[in-house]
């Protein structure tokens, strides 16, 4: 009886919560569309070769109020990346696909509403118009107009085509951005006033105001390159929260700036002044049923294995291409609705920290009479193998089968693929029963273990993607960067002096107070000449700073390094090049900051460490 009460409860407290807010233009739990623009990959057939990055964060911010409002369903139709006849870019570098497949797998939305119109035009412009076409005065459809018009002003011209054009007078339209509806990229591209005369001025507008404030930090939702606003992301206790704001983060020119999420808070609030406060307030302690413990820890038992369950280890089960599985329960084991789902794959996930080594990792099938399903094993994203069942004359036999040789690092993605399959032997109905792809877990038995490294409390490291980066400073991608990412100075030279707007800060943990010798993992670009791109300012405000001796503010950093990240860095103090050490005196959160001062500087990390040797050192740092 207790637990039915708490369960009352929350769910009272629940709609409380939703009705404190005034929904705008009439809006009472109606479909929802959203289309934006953003595209990362370069098109140089424009004078702006990228898209609007504000889009990578305000999308993942889209699909987190939709989850905090439990209105997963309501969302009918989302495409990104907009700019018609704009190339794709791989999906590994593909923003928006990172923000929207990374808010499918956390918040459980429907992979199938979700389109990259460079890889799916047709399909985007099908589903929207669809949507356009059902659209009554009982069922209005609410649009919002996140990207530029080409794309839309296409799927008003299917949905007229499809016999649709007087409904789209319960189209709801709703901007912020006279950019998005005006602006070309191509000449013969359309914009918002050219959807109206092809459609009759039939589909309904409302335009709030911009959603833009980037030079006031507290006010919408841009804070420029100040992220201090919303930092409360970064410490949240729910963990897609956390990784909201790596979505934040990943602006390419270090804003933190989500605006176009803007449009949906308003919708749903009524209030077109929201801003990072008052999203904090509405994010509150989370998104409900969000998938958390993305990741697992493993050990090594006394025969140097672990298992994973397929129940109870793999998490995530929303991935976009993929059917969604579901539990069997009674079996232990993770399979594919074959009703539903006919000789299609289904996949689950998991974020995986073990010992890093060579492994052979064994999958545990079960065999079904009525087909024989393939499983795909993938380890961070590549596959390193397929096998299927054998068949069988007998329900759920046990079959195991061994890929050899896999390389695991610290993390790792293990993704489990598998699909339902029909022998054509068992009649149902007037076709063919289908094999579930039932299987119930991986074991990992490390044949080799890599040497580890040693681990310390006085050895730091503060990667080059935990800065707060501001001015000409821009976070960049490469596979040979510790986590895939550097930061690099973009603007020009600045020798004679700091420039204020150029500097950004990371902070970090010190747990074992004394004096520690500062590196960094840097480089300069190949074309550089010898001391060229090579130095910035640093400075630890908080802190006692020591080149031969005490030292205040702000110093010239150098050191040199081509193709990979070469860990150096000494300081130069008018001809003077002692190493740089810094004393901090208890424990405690401490500042470190850098501003430009030689163009495109590329660092990795910085690193900090007392009681070891440089050796030592580079070996915990690569």
């Amino acid at each position: 009886m207790k637990s039915k009460i708490v369960l009352i409860l929350t769910i009272a407290i629940h709609l409380t919560f939703i009705k404190s807010f005034s929904q705008a233009w009439d809006y009472n739990n109606n479909r929802i569309a959203v289309s934006a623009d953003g595209n990362s990959a370069p098109d140089y057939e424009h004078k702006w070769a990228t898209g609007d990055p504000d889009d990578w964060g305000a999308n993942a911010a889209i699909l987190a109020i939709l989850a905090k409002m439990e209105m997963q369903d309501k969302l009918v139709h989302f495409s990104y990346n907009n700019f018609i006849d704009a190339p794709a870019g791989p999906d590994e570098k593909n923003q928006n696909k990172l923000s929207c497949d990374g808010g499918i797998i956390r918040w459980h939305f429907d992979a199938d509403k979700f389109y990259d119109v460079t890889t799916q035009l047709e399909e985007a412009k099908n589903s929207l118009a669809r949507e356009m076409v059902k659209s009554t005065a009982e069922d209005p459809l609410y649009f919002l107009h996140a990207g530029l018009s080409e794309f839309v002003y296409q799927a008003v011209e299917k949905a007229i085509e499809l016999g649709g054009l007087e409904n789209l007078k319960h189209v709801k339209l709703v901007s912020h951005s006279g950019f998005n509806e005006n602006h070309k990229r191509r000449e013969w591209h359309h914009t918002w006033e050219d959807i109206q005369k092809l459609c009759g001025n039939r589909i309904q507008y409302h335009k709030i105001k911009d959603q833009n404030a980037c030079d006031q930090r507290d006010v919408l939702w841009c804070s420029g390159k100040d992220f201090s606003p919303w930092y409360w992301m970064r410490y949240h206790t729910d963990e897609s929260i956390n990784w909201l704001y790596t979505r934040v983060q990943a602006h390419e020119t270090g804003k933190a700036d989500i605006s176009d999420c803007g449009l949906l808070y308003w919708l749903l609030t009524g209030d077109e002044n929201g801003n990072p406060l008052k999203f904090k307030k509405f994010i509150g302690t989370g998104i409900p049923n969000a998938a958390q413990g993305l990741a697992i820890k493993k050990t090594l038992d006394a025969n140097a294995s672990f298992t994973l369950n397929a129940i109870q280890d793999f998490p995530v089960i929303t991935i976009p291409g993929f059917a969604i599985p579901y539990k069997d329960n009674a079996r232990k084991a993770m399979a594919i609705d074959a009703v539903h789902y006919k000789g299609v794959y289904a996949a689950s996930k998991v974020k995986l920290t073990a010992p890093k080594g060579l492994y052979d990792i064994t999958l545990t099938s079960l065999c079904e009479i009525d087909g024989e399903s393939t499983y795909r094993l993938k380890v961070n994203g590549e596959v390193i193998g397929e096998i299927q069942n054998a068949t069988t004359d007998k329900d759920y036999q046990k079959q195991t089968y061994t890929f050899k040789n896999v390389k695991l690092d610290a993390m790792n993605d293990i993704q489990v693929e598998f699909n339902s399959h029909s022998n054509g032997k068992i009649p149902e109905d007037d076709a063919f029963a289908f094999s579930r792809g039932i299987w119930t877990a991986l074991t990992f038995h490390c044949i080799e273990k890599a040497p580890e490294k040693k681990t310390a409390n006085n050895f730091i490291a503060i990667e080059g993607e935990h800065f707060d980066l501001h001015g000409e400073w821009t976070f960049k991608n490469d596979d040979i960067a510790s986590g895939g990412k550097y930061i690099q100075y973009t603007g020009a030279n600045s020798y004679e002096a700091v420039v204020e707007k150029n500097i950004c800060e990371s902070n970090f943990e010190v747990t074992e107070p004394g004096t520690y010798t500062v590196k960094w993992l840097m480089r300069q670009p190949e074309d550089a000449e010898g001391d060229k791109s090579n130095d910035a300012w640093i400075n630890f405000p908080d802190a006692i700073q020591i080149g031969r001796e005490p030292i205040k503010g702000f110093h010239k950093f150098v050191g040199r390094g081509k193709v990979d990240f070469a860990m150096n860095g000494q300081l130069d103090l008018h001809g003077e090049q002692p190493w740089m050490k810094v004393t901090f005196e208890k424990s405690g959160f401490y500042t470190l900051q850098l501003s430009g001062r030689s163009e495109l500087l590329q660092i990795d990390k910085i690193v900090l460490y007392k009681d070891m040797s440089f050796e030592e050192a580079l070996k915990m740092a690569k």
